[in-house]
């Protein structure tokens, strides 16, 4: 219910101040005008935040689950296989700020090769 009243909001705003430009007077136009623009900053501000707590869950939740695994086989003794499966990550993984680069795709690949026999 709140995210349609946000909604609603970010989408009158500008209506109402373009209906206020023909037809308000000079005081209405500009509180009409600078409350619009401060919306506006604070919906973008509010997506960004939102945008990097789901960067921080991804890429959070794939590293937790590489060092778990990670540690569980290397206290099983196999060592060669962590060693291997991390360099092969490595290789495979370039960081870049366009995407992901596939991230878990990568440490979901680690992970099922140390959790084989």
């Amino acid at each position: 219910m709140r995210i349609i009243l946000l909604l609603a909001i970010t989408a009158a705003l500008p209506i109402a101040w373009l209906v206020a430009e023909f037809r308000a007077r000079p005081g209405v136009r500009r509180t009409l005008g600078i409350v619009t623009l401060l919306w506006s900053f604070g919906v973008a501000s509010l997506v960004g935040i939102l945008r990097d707590f789901n960067a921080n869950v991804y890429f959070t939740g794939a590293t937790k689950d590489l060092l778990d695994v990670s540690l569980g086989a290397l206290k099983a003794g196999k060592t060669d296989v962590v060693i291997q499966e991390w360099k092969r990550s490595s290789e495979e993984f370039h960081p870049t700020y366009e995407n992901r680069a596939r991230y878990r795709q990568i440490v979901d690949q680690a992970i099922e090769g140390m959790k084989k026999p």
